[in-house]
C-alpha cells in the first residue's frame, strides 16, 4: 500500500459538538423537530441531505437547500471550530508519513472547510491532498464520488490505496472504488456497522492504524 485516504469526522477529529449544535440551530430556525443528540450523532459521516431524508422523511426535498443554508450559517462560522483532535493522531500520521505512505483526506465535509481545519489542527504538513464535498453539499457529496475525485486528482491507483474511516459510508465508498478498507471503532460507527459495510480490517485505537495498514502489504 502506498496511499492512505483518511475520513475526517470521527476518524481524524471528534467533531460531534459543532455538528450537533449546528443541527439544533437548523431545527430551531426552520421549526423542525429537535431529534436529540443521539440521533444527530448519526448525521456525522453521511451527506447532510442523506441524513435529512432519513431522519426527517416528511421534510420536502425542495427545502433541502434552505436547510443546508441554515446549518452552514452556524457551522461554517462557529461549529467548525468546536472539535477535538483524537489522542495520538498527530504521532500516528507522522509515523505513517515516515514509513513512506502518502496521506490524503477524503471527507464529506465541504472541501473549503476541510482545507481550513487541517491547518487549524496543525496537520497540513502530513497530507499530500485534501478532498471534500462541493460547497453546496449536493453536487459532490458521496464518499464514492469524493474518493474517486481525490484518487483522480492525486493520480493514484485503487490497488495501492486504502480508505480509512469510522462509518459505513467510508467503507462503502472504498468498496465502490475498489480500494482497500480499514475501519476504526473509536469514532461514530461500531464494529458491526463497519464489518457489514465492507471493512477488510478493523482497529480500535488511533495508534493501531499503522498495524492495520500493514495487513494490506
Amino acid at each position: 500500500m502506498k496511499n492512505l485516504f483518511f475520513d475526517f469526522d470521527g476518524t481524524i477529529a471528534n467533531t460531534q459538538e459543532g455538528i450537533v449544535n449546528a443541527l439544533e440551530y437548523m431545527a430551531k430556525e426552520l421549526s423542525m423537530k429537535n431529534l436529540g443528540v443521539e440521533t444527530y450523532q448519526k448525521f456525522i459521516g453521511p451527506a447532510i441531505t442523506e441524513s435529512i431524508q432519513k431522519y426527517y422523511p416528511d421534510f420536502p426535498q425542495a427545502r433541502y437547500p434552505e436547510a443546508i443554508k441554515s446549518y452552514q450559517s452556524f457551522y461554517n462560522t462557529k461549529g467548525v471550530y468546536q472539535l477535538k483532535l483524537y489522542d495520538n493522531m498527530e504521532e500516528t500520521l507522522a509515523k505513517l508519513q515516515a514509513a513512506g505512505y502518502k496521506l490524503y483526506v477524503s471527507s464529506v465535509k465541504p472541501e473549503s472547510l476541510v482545507k481550513i481545519l487541517v491547518p487549524h489542527l496543525g496537520l497540513d504538513k502530513y497530507f499530500s491532498g485534501i478532498y471534500g464535498a462541493s460547497d453546496d453539499e449536493t453536487t459532490r457529496n458521496t464518499k464514492k464520488a469524493i474518493l474517486r475525485y481525490g484518487m483522480d486528482d492525486a493520480g493514484v491507483s485503487a490497488t495501492e490505496s486504502v480508505m480509512i474511516g469510522d462509518r459505513m459510508t467510508d467503507m462503502e465508498g472504498g468498496v465502490q472504488n475498489d480500494v482497500h478498507t480499514l475501519g476504526v471503532t473509536y469514532g461514530f460507527g461500531d464494529y458491526e456497522e463497519l464489518a457489514n459495510s465492507g471493512a477488510e480490517h478493523i482497529v480500535e485505537h488511533v495508534s493501531d492504524i499503522p498495524t492495520g495498514v500493514k495487513k494490506f502489504d
